[in-house]
């Protein structure tokens, strides 16, 4: 049996096993879960401070900030949440790309705004730490579970991407309540985050989300 016909018979396999679901059921169901999982995250967001935490930054420059945030997850998930046109998702390049790219970006956007105010006080970043991963962490167990054993290719890579996609999905809500954008608070409280998500995922991915073997 060549790899390709191997493929073609393991994603044929696990579609005949898995219920038939409507496109638009599939969506809806999908919306609903990323929805309650996104607001899981709310809470700690709330008992520390809410907006006012971050009432030392003009609130021109917050949304600013939030908006910029807000694009680079949207782009993110496009990639890592949905599969495309194609039956086997995205390749491996994407989504390495997504996995790479987004702590990247999410450090020079955000300390591309230092120095447009003073900022209110200085600190490592531990909360903002703390509060990415627990806004994004349920982001990506939603994830993991609505993908769990679809990806026949790159399950690895999926789940780093799905990881990466949920940290910065995670890290719009820090940036609503985190006044600070230095260089070494960035690293600590809304890189490494991600970064730590994008590994959850990876090891995740390996064994919650390729097909199993029959």
């Amino acid at each position: 049996m060549t790899p390709s016909s191997s493929l073609r018979e393991k994603i044929l396999a696990e579609a005949a096993a898995t219920k038939s679901r409507t496109r638009s059921e599939g969506r809806r169901r999908a919306v609903l879960v990323y929805t309650v999982a996104a607001l899981l995250g709310l809470p700690l967001f709330f008992y520390w401070g809410g907006f006012a935490h971050a009432a030392g930054r003009p609130v021109s420059l917050t949304a600013g900030l939030a908006a910029g945030a807000l694009l680079l997850a949207t782009a993110a998930a496009s990639v890592a949440w949905w599969r495309g046109k194609s039956q086997v998702g995205r390749t491996q390049t994407a989504l390495l790309a997504i996995a790479i790219l987004v702590p990247i970006v999410t450090y020079v956007w955000m300390v591309s705004w230092h120095g447009r105010y003073v900022e209110p006080f200085q600190r490592v970043g531990y909360r903002c730490f703390a509060m990415t991963i627990a806004s994004g962490a349920p982001l990506l167990a939603a994830a993991l579970w609505l993908r769990k054993h679809t990806i026949a290719v790159h399950p690895v890579a999926g789940g780093a991407a799905l990881g990466a996609a949920a940290g910065a999905f995670g890290g719009i809500t820090v940036d609503l309540w985190c006044p600070l954008t230095s260089s070494a608070h960035v690293l600590v409280g809304h890189v490494a985050p991600i970064v730590l998500l994008a590994l959850v995922g990876m090891i995740a991915g390996r064994f919650v989300l390729a097909i199993r073997q029959r």
